[in-house]
């Protein structure tokens, strides 16, 4: 099962992204419930607050800062013109979009890690794909914080491609005071009795890793409480990796100024975590605990875990432009 609900993610893309001249209607998320600055609970029934967008000329006059455009995507505003907007598409080029749903400032920007034909991320011994798995994760994530009243928006809200530094562009621009990004693990080290939670975090950011301490514990009391044969690297916590010349390895971190953290849930690569991740008890289980960090780190002074050794690494280079096809901007 490779989309584990990909049902939500257009449902997810057309609710509540703007509270601006909105309908509000309901529809059903279960087993989370809280706000801002409270504590979670668990309900069956929990209603959540959905929207109709109707754009009026009251959202246009607020300067927004970035768009959704009518096809879905998120992209960064660069201008706002009398007959639209120009702004930086998802590979990184210029274009202009008539219309959407403008968005402002947010609390949090939500990376699901990967995308495309190209970029899939690892691939699973049974067939489940990381940028399937990342995009529907995320976007369950995403609903639980707007159900919360945190404004959030993501990176990719599809199967597309986009480079890191738009990645990265999107969220300073959006001045997000938080970025999560997504993803799951390979290949598998060593046999582990618990979950194998690895969060990357800026090595210059104490806000970075303030966020990664919450997000490590967090997930790691909810994958626990599933029981499977794990897999875990012997250093596996909250940590910064450096490439050789000094600087974070990852773009992701790298390039932002926004506090970022990157999030790997487990590996991807074992048979046994596969498994589990291609049910919807492990996506909701996930989804709840990351939107829990999140909540903590924006409502409470909370620490969660300390800050671990740290590694060296030269990764590869992401998508780039040369390679990275444009989805539809509507």
């Amino acid at each position: 099962m490779q989309r584990v609900l990909s049902g939500l993610v257009v449902i997810a893309l057309l609710c509540a992204a703007c509270t601006v001249g909105a309908t509000p209607g309901t529809t059903a998320l279960p087993n989370d419930s809280s706000s801002p600055g409270g504590s979670s609970t668990t309900s069956n029934s929990e209603a959540v607050t959905s929207t109709t967008i109707q754009l009026t000329s009251t959202t246009l006059l607020q300067q927004p800062l970035g768009l959704l455009t009518p096809s879905g995507v998120t992209v960064a505003i660069l201008k706002v013109m009398s007959d639209g907007y120009r702004v930086m598409t998802p590979c990184g080029n210029e274009a202009s979009v008539a219309t959407g749903v403008p968005l402002g400032p947010v609390d949090v920007v939500i990376d699901p890690g990967h995308g495309g034909p190209i970029d899939t991320g690892a691939v699973a011994p049974t067939g489940l794909v990381e940028r399937d798995l990342n995009l529907d994760l995320a976007t369950l994530t995403e609903r639980r914080l707007r159900v919360r009243g945190f404004t959030v928006a993501m990176t990719r809200t599809a199967d597309y491609a986009t480079p890191l530094e738009v990645r990265a562009h999107l969220a300073d621009r959006l001045k997000a005071r938080i970025m999560v990004s997504i993803h799951h693990n390979a290949p598998t080290p060593g046999p582990s009795d618990v979950p194998g939670v690895e969060v990357f975090v800026q090595n210059d950011s104490e806000e970075s890793q303030r966020l990664g301490g919450l997000l490590w514990a967090h997930t790691m009391e909810a994958l626990g409480k599933f029981d499977i044969a794990w897999s875990a690297a012997s250093d596996a916590g909250v940590m910064t990796v450096l490439n050789t010349r000094g600087s974070d390895a990852y773009g992701i971190l790298r390039r932002p100024a926004t506090p970022s953290a990157l999030l790997e849930l487990g590996y991807l690569s074992n048979r046994a975590e596969a498994e589990l991740f291609a049910t919807p008890e492990y996506v909701m289980a996930a989804s709840v605990a990351v939107a829990d960090a999140i909540e903590a780190y924006l409502t409470t002074d909370a620490v969660g875990v300390s800050l671990g050794e740290g590694r060296v690494f030269d990764p590869n280079p992401g998508v780039g432009k040369d390679v990275c096809v444009e989805p539809d901007l509507g």
